[in-house]
């Protein structure tokens, strides 16, 4: 290990951040998983959403799970990627009829005038309590393989330009 992060300090900034990245990717997927687990869908074929007297969205069943994933994001400094986990809102998933939007709605329970009491209510609160421990282990596990992982390319490519 200490090899590692001793070869790790040798990285350039690129190839840092990559493996930051790929160790996140991986260590959010039981974080993914938990999340999804703990959303159950609606009854009935569509949530029809209003704004100012028309309709904004029609939400389906299963929309807030498929928008669950991970995103990456630099942080202030540059120095780290930032792995975040939650329902999509950006991108190809803007289109309130296929994003996440509404997930903070169901998950501090602000409709129906703040009286939601459904089965989805606090389900990030519990999926994040849920696979925590895990996702801290898997990542600095992860990390390490990614690592080793480049480390093997750079120092096979290397011999084989010699």
């Amino acid at each position: 290990m200490e090899a590692t992060l001793a070869a790790m300090k040798g990285f350039d900034e690129t190839l840092r951040l990559k493996v930051m990245k790929s160790a996140g990717r991986r260590a959010a997927k039981p974080m993914v998983d938990s999340y999804r687990e703990e959303i159950s869908n609606f009854q009935g074929d569509k949530f029809t959403v209003y704004r100012s007297g028309s309709v904004y969205a029609e939400v389906r069943p299963g929309q807030l799970r498929d928008s669950i994933a991970p995103m990456f994001f630099r942080s202030k400094k540059r120095d780290m990627i930032i792995t975040v986990i939650g329902p999509r809102v950006k991108g190809s998933f803007r289109d309130p009829n296929k994003g996440g939007w509404f997930a903070h709605f169901i998950n501090y329970g602000y409709l129906s005038g703040g009286k939601y009491i459904g089965k989805n209510l606090g389900f990030a609160d519990r999926a994040r309590q849920k696979a925590a421990p895990s996702v801290n282990a898997e990542f600095k596990a992860a990390f390490f393989q990614e690592a080793q992982k480049y480390i093997n390319r750079l120092v096979k490519r290397q011999s084989v330009g010699k």
